[in-house]
């Protein structure tokens, strides 16, 4: 049976509120990375996450690509939203058990330079930011890009939902992508023997294109008879 870890970015908007609903419906853990700024302007729906069980990791502050910026605005990117984090669990009466990072874009900053990214990755490890425990993984393509040192928090497969665009992507591709697997890295969703890690959005810009999107994605994936488990992290 197909194992899923899921995650999703780009919160809070409009739509997460329901996106956690519906999780908490179907009992699916998640783990729901924040943009710090959106954070800022809608603190409710974040407190109402933690509140409900699910862990919330970092994604920066304004999501920029990381290898345009040096590395001091990368730290300021990082540590802005980790203040918010922890001022949210606090709030929420909660003991934040995991500090985790996942870049904008998977943009760990190797654009820029080689150093830069190694660089970024050290500063993570020094922090205390968790690695994913991928002993589950088996998709070649998490391993042929070495994600599998990296301390940050990536995927074995990426719905590309936000793909859902005028002149990009029908959402009838997008499902036929998850029914026949991603060939580039090596994983398919419903019928790995194995253990996949998810990324997915909370978009209301793909709600618009297409409603119900969340629900139609990860139904699909209940549908198969997938097993949704904890994301652990070393």
């Amino acid at each position: 049976m197909s194992k899923i870890m899921l995650t999703v970015d780009d919160n809070p908007q409009i739509v997460t509120r329901s996106v956690v609903d519906y999780l908490m419906e179907n009992k699916i853990p998640a783990v729901l990375f924040i943009e710090g700024a959106r954070a800022e302007k809608d603190r409710d729906s974040v407190l109402y996450a933690i509140r409900n069980g699910f862990i919330i990791g970092n994604h920066s502050y304004s999501h920029p690509f990381f290898s345009k910026l040096t590395y001091d605005e990368c730290v300021e990117e990082i540590e802005k939203t980790e203040a918010i984090i922890e001022d949210i669990y606090k709030e929420a009466g909660v003991k934040r058990p995991v500090k985790l990072f996942r870049f904008p874009f998977i943009d760990k900053g190797y654009d820029r330079s080689e150093e830069h990214k190694r660089k970024l990755q050290e500063y993570l490890g020094a922090h205390g930011f968790s690695k994913l425990d991928c002993s589950g993984i088996k998709a070649p393509g998490y391993f042929s890009n070495g994600w599998d040192k990296d301390v940050d928090i990536t995927f074995s497969y990426d719905c590309m939902e936000y793909m859902v665009r005028p002149g990009e992507m029908t959402f009838s591709q997008i499902m036929d992508r998850l029914r026949n697997g991603d060939e580039e890295m090596g994983s398919n969703v419903l019928t790995d023997k194995s253990t996949n890690l998810i990324l997915i959005h909370s978009h209301d810009e793909t709600e618009m294109m297409e409603k119900d999107y969340f629900k139609k994605i990860v139904g699909e994936m209940i549908k198969s008879g997938v097993e949704f488990v904890e994301t652990k992290f070393t």
